[in-house]
């Protein structure tokens, strides 16, 4: 039997799976991308079983998991903080992921 996830890594959880989708927002997936979506799971700690299934939906070219935008709000500027990191990792941040940017600030309520 498994526990449950706490409330701080279902929240890390949550931002690699906005991080796949900001990757992804301008239809390319850089190898830098990779490494960084790769180091900043690690870093937080998000267990191995979960970043496999979320990185085997963007292998397989099944559709992305849809992060839970109620678990973010617990930490909106966080995971604002995370999808900047991880646009500017390949050194071009593109017009797709600064939309993104917006409409995610929009979504967590973040002003400013």
């Amino acid at each position: 039997m498994t526990t449950p996830p706490s409330s701080e890594s279902r929240f890390h959880i949550e931002v690699v799976k906005l991080l796949l989708q900001v990757a992804t927002s301008d239809d390319r997936v850089t190898h830098e991308e990779i490494q960084h979506l790769v180091a900043a799971a690690r870093g937080m700690s998000v267990p191995l079983e979960e970043l496999a299934a979320i990185t085997r939906c963007l292998k397989n070219g099944e559709p992305l998991p849809a992060p839970n935008l109620g678990v973010l709000r617990a930490n909106p500027n966080a995971a604002i903080q995370a999808a900047q990191g991880l646009m500017a990792s390949d050194s071009h941040v593109h017009g797709e992921e600064i939309e993104m940017l917006r409409q995610l600030r929009e979504l967590l309520g973040v002003t400013g």
